[in-house]
């Protein structure tokens, strides 16, 4: 059996399954076999699979017309649940309800039984930037895989399991979500690296790979972690909704293509940009739908309603809801993923799908259309049976709306309005702002005429203006006065004329929001060595108003302290010579942002006497390691009583005199010394340093340990 085949078989192939583009349908063939029909057809080249479960069959659409180009019928699949992978030309269909793993030919709609995997779920196989890994998600091994043929390379590595679903950066790094230590695990070229904490033990983790970039988001303490180079980069604290809400209820995808990093938290959508580590949350208006895993496509996200069978659709950068594009229009199951610059949205049990631009345009999907080579008018050589025939379907309205809620009149007033009055504001996003302030920004919401809006701040807050016109034009306010860590909530009032009198229509309150954001990172970060320690230094970011800091130190000896305010430390537990990187990360209660910098610190150099040297003219041996090499070639003499400059200490060979069994004159600690234009080791009873008479330790400051 071949090195694929022994690890593969250990369990069932479920959940995400992304094969890369690598070497096309080589890596089917080697896997699958290959099996041709007697025609060849050309498929658009901007185009997605999309699956059939009702008729057993998969349909691949033209991504630019919404046509149905090419289908394939899956002998014995009919009614089960599938999954398309599909990346280049490899597509593979997993067959969730068996097992079975069927590769399909684009060039030849020609379909190839794979192997039935048997087994516990958890298995997964990801790919990109030229890596692929297979996991064992069940009992946390991690195989990395060659990504042209899908052999097993080198031995697996251990984690522990149950693992959450892993995705591979733009560095060709795998990082896998361990929930059972709360570290995020990082693989590189099938070596593990060092983990990164990201939680405590049994958090909920997920994992978002933006624009190329680690994000690893914890639920359970509601903070985004942005990973760098260095670990930790960026950390944001999230709306307190994300913790309330427990494990599995907070959706977030496995990668977005830009820099955006959704999350579905109940009626919230919060939006982060990992780029700057900014956030937003909008309350959306349907909190008793079934909504399912946001996706971005350009500044747009897409929310899966499976209540209604359409796709919410929100504008990051205007801070509007969308039309609604609709999918089939009614309840049901959507899988929906970008592939290509488009995204797709499919009922696997609809004849029913669309396809969205990046501008929002979208246009429907027949999936059942029989006129296309593969389909019931159009048949190719199959493998196996399948109904392909057509069936009708009405045309989609393009842009449904759901009904409007009945609007109830205000509360306060016993009289009825004389007027027609306005809608509640929609889209309320609060956004905490680097100086302390949160932005309130809303949409009218239509119906009657209002005479302007005001903000529904909480005690102690200020909003700047008092008042917004009806007719805007910016409807922003700035609520001032805020505690940073703090979370706040806002609704904003359309006040309009009620007869003689003024009367309000609230809106809905926001998501909870804080009122500041995580500061800059530190800057100018420096380590020098010095007789009392390490001192290391940096600047404060612009924003260091109530700002903490965390010092790293990790290299020949490390250091960590928190909940620092200074912007300068003298550490004297290090004091070894060598390579240090030193980590500052500046916090207040919105998270965080960290810098690095790479060191080579040394001690200061220190002068004693020296001793013990014997008679005029006798000689002293230097060498060039710690212990008595035998080499006698380097030298001093005369030195007894003299200042003679030491660089550092080094704990190394034992050396006993030749001729006094007295202890004092044995030992392993020994000087590196500059004296009469010669340098090397010494042992340490020659020199009168503190430490005498014990040479079996370090001194410690102010001398350093030599480096190595």
């Amino acid at each position: 059996m071949s090195g694929e085949r022994k690890f593969f078989r250990r369990d069932r192939l479920t959940g995400l399954i992304a094969i890369g583009a690598v070497g096309a349908l080589a890596v089917a063939a080697v896997v699958f076999g290959v099996g041709m029909a007697s025609a060849k057809y050309h498929l658009a080249d901007v185009g997605g699979w999309l699956t059939s479960s009702k008729k057993g069959e998969v349909v691949h659409v033209n991504g630019l017309s919404g046509k149905v180009d090419g289908k394939v019928t899956l002998s014995g699949t009919a009614g089960h649940k599938m999954k398309v992978v599909q990346q280049g030309g490899v597509v593979l269909i997993v067959d969730e309800t068996t097992g079975v793993v069927s590769r399909v030919d684009p060039a030849h709609l020609n379909v190839v039984q794979g192997i039935a995997y048997r087994g516990a779920a958890g298995m997964q196989v990801v790919s990109g930037s030229g890596a692929a890994y297979a996991l064992d998600q069940s009992k946390g091994s991690v195989q990395r895989l060659d990504p042209m043929t899908l052999a097993t390379q080198g031995d697996p590595i251990g984690l522990t399991g149950p693992l959450g679903a892993a995705a591979i950066d733009a560095k060709a790094t795998l990082w896998v979500p361990v929930p059972a230590d709360g570290q995020a695990a990082n693989v590189q070229s099938g070596r593990a690296g060092q983990p990164i904490g990201v939680g405590r033990a049994g958090d909920d983790l997920a994992l978002t790979v933006a624009g190329g970039s680690a994000v690893v988001t914890d639920f359970t303490t509601a903070e985004s972690l942005i990973l760098g180079a260095n670990g930790v980069q960026v950390k944001v604290k999230l709306p307190s909704v994300v913790s309330q809400l427990g494990k599995g209820r907070v959706y977030a995808p496995t990668s977005t293509d830009g820099q955006l990093v959704p999350l579905l938290a109940g009626k919230s959508l919060i939006v982060l940009n990992s780029g700057n580590g900014s956030l937003s949350s909008v309350a959306l208006q349907l909190p008793n739908h079934e909504l399912r895993t946001p996706q971005v496509l350009g500044q747009k996200v897409y929310i899966p309603d499976q209540s209604s069978g359409n796709l919410l659709v929100y504008d990051a950068a205007t801070n509007r809801m969308d039309a609604q594009v609709p999918v089939t229009g009614k309840p049901g199951s959507l899988d929906v993923f970008v592939k290509d610059g488009l995204l797709w949205a499919n009922n696997p049990n609809d004849p029913k799908a669309v396809v969205v631009d990046g501008s929002g345009a979208h246009k429907p999907v027949q999936k059942y259309t029989g006129a296309v080579p593969g389909g019931a008018e159009n048949p190719i050589p199959k493998t196996g049976g399948g109904d392909d025939g057509g069936l009708p379907t009405p045309r989609l309205p393009v842009h449904p709306k759901l009904p409007k809620p009945p609007i109830t009149p205000p509360k306060h007033k016993p009289d009825p309005p004389k007027v027609t009055p306005p809608n509640q504001p929609t889209n309320l996003r609060a956004a905490a702002q680097p100086d302390g302030s949160i932005k309130v920004d809303f949409q009218p919401g239509g119906g009657g005429a209002a005479t302007g809006y005001r903000l529904v701040v909480p005690a102690g807050l200020t909003a700047t203006p008092a008042r917004i016109s009806a007719d805007g034009p910016d409807y922003t306010f700035t609520a001032k006065g805020g505690t940073c860590g703090q979370e706040y909530e806002f609704a904003v009032a359309a006040v309009y004329k009620n007869g003689d009198h003024q009367s309000e229509i609230q809106s809905e309150y926001t998501d909870p929001t804080l009122s500041c954001t995580q500061p800059d990172a530190p800057s100018g970060i420096t380590g020098t060595g010095t007789a009392q320690g390490a001192k290391v230094s940096w600047q404060a970011p612009p924003n260091a108003k109530g700002v903490t800091y965390k010092v790293q130190m990790t290299g020949p000896k490390t250091f960590t302290k928190d909940n620092f305010s200074g912007t300068s430390l003298t550490i004297p537990s290090i004091w070894k010579n060598g390579s240090y990187t030193i980590k500052v990360t500046a916090s207040n209660g919105a998270g965080g942002r960290s810098a690095s910098a790479d060191q080579t610190l040394t001690g200061p150099a220190q002068h004693y006497v020296g001793q013990h040297a014997g008679n005029p003219g006798d000689k002293s041996f230097l060498h060039k390691v710690p212990s008595d090499d035998g080499d006698k070639s380097n030298s001093i003499t005369n030195y007894n009583d003299q200042s003679v400059t030491v660089d550092c200490q080094k704990i190394g060979g034992h050396y006993q005199h030749p001729t006094s069994k007295d202890p004092y004159y044995s030992g392993s600690l020994w000087d590196y010394i500059h004296y009469g234009g010669h340098q090397g080791y010494i042992i340490g009873y020659l020199i009168n340093t503190p430490r005498q008479p014990d040479w079996q330790n370090y001194n410690g400051l102010p001398l350093w340990e030599c480096a190595g």
